[in-house]
């Protein structure tokens, strides 16, 4: 076994600490801190960079804590437990600057002095809405090791809401639970906002028989935190509810609330559709509303696009304050659910269209449409190559949202090189506990 000292210099997006070996190789390190001295062994070898792993830590850093998860270091999910939460924050900050700095673009480069403090999410952990759970071929429920197949079976996952936990542990002790959990690939729970129960999507490797149903009735009825049941899979559309006939009423919607805020003329109700996309950490994302919201400079009669719009998480509040709206989303679930939180909220300026983002945009300047403001939250991936289209359709402000910070900095080169300017950046910490890290970048042409 090859052991090395090193001595942390930063950490890098994806949570892992840089070092250099004496020989002048990278290599990465996960679970470090920056400026640590720490002993490792080399793991595997890649092209330019090796992959330690820590085997001792020989001068910590001085924010350095036990990770409080007994399944920190095994689990694939937190990297960054053995920190406290403030240096979190500013270790997101520090590999946003990082990217920003190795910019080959002097444009992004010199826009460093507009990246603002991380916002701090409201709860440090119990902050996850959903939690998707693997399961292994003995049945048992958990999350993948980093980079593996192999499953780490949990008790309880600290970044859940509470009523998650509650029933993830009646998953594991009640029989109808285990039943079906051992029928799954994964097991999803979502906590209803609106009730603050649980419902559980059981991801089945077949066809529901008729036992299955009768077990997921049972299920549904006997455990308190559940209020719906499901069934999906690749071979039939989602099936159910199942459980409480009171609650089965609800069908497959699932509501959010938040009290009346930046400005809006009333509460604002958002409900999506189970299995359907929501983020994960509710409290701050009203937070990331009002950061869209404030860039937008929403006001009425402001023309907005709205790409990647989801269930209307930032196309709603704009209506209601009176902007123009045209939001665009691919998946046909989420449109629909755009479509009735606008109906739901009154508003009449809201307006949605299920498309392709890039033939969306294509049509639209086909059509001759320009927007004063448009808004985009693409995926992980980011959105390469609409640069081009993003510039010829808005004539004054695009707000870019983003969950990848090396995304963002490649696609911000793009959009400079298409005439906009970076004007603000603020960072978001929707996932405590993880590198993750969220951006909203207003630009301007």
């Amino acid at each position: 076994m090859q052991l090395e000292t090193v001595n942390i210099g930063k950490i890098v997006n994806g949570g892992y600490g840089f070092a250099h070996l004496p020989s002048g190789q990278v290599v990465l390190v996960r679970h470090v801190l920056p400026g640590e001295t720490v002993i490792v062994t080399i793991e595997e070898k890649k092209k330019n960079y090796l992959l330690g792993e820590v085997r001792k830590i020989v001068a910590p850093h001085p924010a350095r804590r036990p990770p409080p998860c007994p399944y920190a270091g095994e689990c694939g999910g937190c990297d960054l437990q053995h920190s406290e939460y403030a240096d979190q924050l500013l270790i997101k900050k520090a590999v946003i600057t990082d990217l920003l700095q190795r910019s080959s673009r002097e444009k992004i480069r010199n826009a460093l002095p507009l990246l603002a403090d991380p916002l701090p999410a409201p709860e440090e952990f119990g902050y996850r809405q959903r939690l998707r759970l693997q399961v292994d071929e003995r049945g048992l429920l958990g999350f993948h090791r980093f980079r593996s197949h192999a499953l780490i079976q949990v008790k309880a996952c600290l970044l859940a809401r509470a009523p998650l936990n509650h029933t993830l542990a009646a998953l594991r002790t009640a029989p109808d639970g285990r039943k079906l959990t051992s029928l799954s690939s994964e097991v999803e729970l979502l906590e209803n906002p609106g009730s603050g129960k649980t419902v559980v999507i059981f991801h089945l490797k077949r066809k529901p028989r008729p036992a299955d149903i009768l077990a997921a009735e049972r299920f549904g009825r006997d455990i308190d935190t559940v209020e719906r049941v499901f069934f999906a899979g690749e071979q039939f559309s989602l099936m159910g509810p199942y459980g409480k006939e009171e609650e089965k009423a609800a069908g497959n919607v699932l509501d959010i609330r938040y009290p009346a805020f930046a400005g809006l003329p009333r509460d604002l109700q958002l409900s999506f559709e189970a299995g359907g996309f929501c983020q994960v950490n509710l409290r701050q994302n009203r937070a990331l509303i009002e950061t869209v919201l404030s860039f937008c400079r929403a006001e009425k009669g402001l023309r907005v696009l709205d790409l990647y719009c989801g269930m209307g998480n930032f196309a709603v509040p704009l209506a209601l304050l009176g902007a123009e709206v045209l939001g665009i989303e691919g998946q046909g679930s989420a449109i629909r659910s755009a479509k009735n939180n606008a109906a739901a909220a009154g508003c009449l300026h809201g307006h949605f269209q299920q498309s392709p983002i890039h033939t969306a945009c294509t049509e639209l300047l086909g059509n001759g449409s320009r927007f004063d403001c448009v808004v985009i939250d693409p995926p992980r991936a980011g959105a390469p190559d609409l640069a081009g289209q993003l510039a010829a359709l808005t004539s004054g402000r695009l707000v870019y949202i983003s969950c990848d910070p090396a995304t963002l900095c490649r696609d911000l080169a793009h959009l400079v090189e298409h005439g906009f300017s970076i004007r603000k950046i603020q960072p978001i910490d929707m996932f405590p506990q993880t590198h993750h890290i969220e951006n909203v970048v207003l630009l301007d042409k």
